[in-house]
């Protein structure tokens, strides 16, 4: 199947990988299955997975699922990319903080991922978007409030740290630089409570039609018949944070991530 470089582009840079690769003493394999890099090397126990990149490859939910598909099966990864602005985009993406968009005093900022969050009373969270044009979300770690929040059934959120700190994050989510939810740190986002969002939406199975009902009491406010009416109405999904542990399936400290990758640059013609 035709990746989203090409064939030709595509195999060319695993080519060219693979060629330096061989050079360094690594036997290479070629998987013939789909679920597999194009390339894989090994030399005694240190196991590599070619990743050729498109520009638009360069995204947090592409290179976390690359680079987690490899952790999995005990692999590093070597990115490959045609041009400059790529290869800058993915050391952005993995360099200091690795796969965060900030960090700072130990509190996180993230990515957002591909996926929605599904809330207790079935369906997922959305905001009701004021004024023209798409919301900007973004997902913070923070220390305040101090108080009670939403909690995931397995989370403490009344413990303070010997600084005076929550022992457990909050979790922020911000809608155009407004507060909409706080959650008691990131295990807290499996299937929270509808109260933590301002709606929920969810598909009814008997008319197959959106039902949009307010977080706090339940009350249906709309009805509609699917996703462009939802969003015409002005209902915008929540999207989940990309939380690096979450995504790569484990937690991973920056030494063992910075280890777990390297990039390569291979121009037109490189070989």
């Amino acid at each position: 199947m035709p990746g989203p470089l090409g064939d030709a582009t595509r195999r060319d840079l695993t080519d060219a990988a693979a060629d330096r690769l061989a050079a360094e003493g690594f036997a290479v394999a070629r998987p013939e299955t789909g679920a597999e890099p194009p390339a894989i090397a090994t030399r005694g126990d240190d196991r590599v997975a070619v990743e050729p990149l498109a520009a638009g490859d360069a995204t947090p939910t592409v290179v976390v699922s690359r680079l987690g598909h490899a952790l999995d099966r005990d692999r590093r990864v070597l990115f490959v990319a045609r041009d400059a602005d790529t290869a800058a985009a993915v050391r952005d993406l993995l360099d200091d903080p690795p796969l965060l968009a900030a960090r700072r005093d130990g509190r996180r900022t993230f990515h957002l991922g591909p996926d929605r969050i599904p809330v207790s009373g079935g369906g997922y969270a959305c905001v009701r978007a004021e004024g023209l044009g798409d919301p900007t979300f973004a997902w913070r770690e923070t220390d305040t409030p101090a108080g009670p929040v939403a909690a995931g059934a397995d989370v403490d959120a009344a413990t303070i740290d010997d600084d005076g700190r929550p022992a457990v994050p909050r979790l922020v989510c911000e809608v155009d630089g407004t507060p909409v939810a706080v959650l008691a740190g990131v295990e807290s986002l499996r299937t929270p409570a509808d109260e933590v969002f301002p709606f929920a939406y969810r598909r009814d199975p008997a008319d197959k039609r959106f039902r949009v009902r307010r977080g706090d009491d339940g009350t249906v406010v709309e009805t509609l018949g699917g996703f462009a009416a939802l969003r015409e109405a002005g209902y915008v999904p929540v999207p989940m944070p990309l939380v690096p542990e979450h995504a790569l399936g484990r937690p991973i400290d920056d030494d063992a991530l910075a280890a777990a990758w390297e990039l390569s640059v291979i121009g037109e013609g490189d070989r």
